[in-house]
């Protein structure tokens, strides 16, 4: 975890997950192991990293997403 991260309250950053500087993880959110999320991302509340996940862009409240680059795969877009 870099600078100047926001986590909200019960969100949760698994194992080998690295926030960039400015990341802000919302309440109740699950960043995946081994995620990556790139500087000044917010990821909503509600929402889900998986594993290994390259997060490039903001991430909205309740939405799922995966891959590298990560993409939507559930939620509200």
């Amino acid at each position: 975890m870099e600078h100047d991260c926001l986590i909200g309250d019960f969100a949760h950053i698994s194992p080998g997950a690295s926030l960039a500087g400015g990341v802000t993880v919302g309440r109740s959110a699950h960043v995946g192991i081994g995620a990556s999320v790139a500087p000044g991302v917010a990821i909503g509340p509600g929402a889900v990293v998986g594993a290994g996940a390259a997060v490039v862009e903001d991430v909205s409240a309740g939405s799922t997403v995966g891959g590298v680059p990560a993409r939507r795969i559930t939620g509200n877009g």
